[in-house]
């Protein structure tokens, strides 16, 4: 999902407070994570990849009410830090031992996850390698099980772009634009990507808003997705046979990524509850909350 690195570019210093955060050290890194609440435990990945975890915490806050929401750094993203900072580092087998490492300290027999796009993707690939370690799964507008259908899923997106997009793109990726005003123009990319992504234009500025809460690391995405080139990551048909659990799909019926995948996702978990959104686009937390946050509390429950 390349083109996620563009939707989550600067870091606008906002947070929302977390009950309590800590870390724990791991060879060559530190990782973060924020909990919430008290009850169940349930790990919520954000997208990207690169994208920090407080993109998800309007997830968290509302999750809190019930259960501990776990929002967790990803390492190479928000206070998660690595050395080297590198393909040694950053690629999908440390990022999935990264939650084994996460689930043994914080003592969880078996998790619940939460994952939002990139997080489903991270999600599926902890769950194919260590499928006795996961109760359920909520995969929220997943990213491709196999990126070898990484082209469809671009051209669903940009496919949207209107003429005035294009010259606007154009106007804020000058380079001297961006040194004018490199937070402007940043802003502008960002919004412009995820007019794409949305289907209530209206909510735009909103859904920007609630993404500008995790901060975004190019070099982690870039090292991610050449990881994932690389290994030819595809989950589909070993996840069919290895998890049996319980996994909630969510997908919005305007949202041209999770929409395009959910075939994949349908057949890596046969038996899961699959739920489109109407009038929705990437991220329903923001475009369709009501609905939303129904089907997710009832599946927990």
């Amino acid at each position: 999902m390349k083109y996620l690195f563009i939707l989550s570019s600067l870091f606008i210093g906002f947070q929302v407070f977390a009950q309590k955060e800590d870390s724990l050290a791991v060879k060559n890194a530190s990782l973060h994570y924020y909990t919430y609440g008290k009850g169940k435990p349930i790990i919520i990945l954000s997208g990207g990849p690169g994208v920090a975890s407080h993109q998800e915490d309007d997830l968290a806050i509302e999750l809190s009410k019930k259960y501990k929401a776990i929002l967790f750094d990803q390492r190479g993203t928000g206070k998660s830090w690595t050395k080297p900072f590198d393909s040694t580092t950053i690629n999908i087998k440390t990022a999935i031992d990264d939650i084994e490492k996460l689930r043994n300290h914080l003592k969880i027999k078996q998790l619940v996850i939460s994952g939002h796009s990139w997080g489903a993707m991270l999600a599926s690939a902890y769950t194919e390698k260590y499928p006795q370690n996961v109760k359920s799964l909520i995969l929220i507008r997943g990213g491709e099980l196999d990126v070898s259908i990484s082209s469809i899923v671009n051209q669903n997106v940009n496919n949207r772009l209107q003429l005035s997009d294009t010259i606007s793109w154009k106007y804020w990726s000058d380079s001297t634009n961006i040194k004018r005003d490199s937070k402007k123009a940043a802003y502008e990319i960002r919004k412009l990507r995820w007019s794409l992504l949305c289907f209530d234009k209206s909510k735009l500025d909103d859904i920007v808003k609630q993404a500008m809460h995790g901060d975004y690391d190019s070099k982690m995405g870039a090292l991610m997705w050449s990881s994932l080139e690389k290994e030819k990551f595809n989950v589909v048909s070993s996840l069919a046979k290895k998890y049996k659990g319980k996994t909630l799909l969510i997908f919005g019926w305007q949202d041209p990524i999770g929409l395009t995948t959910l075939t994949l996702y349908q057949k890596a978990f046969p038996n899961a509850i699959t739920r489109g959104i109407n009038y929705c686009g990437h991220m329903p937390t923001v475009e369709q909350p009501e609905e939303f946050y129904k089907i997710v509390n009832d599946f927990l429950q």
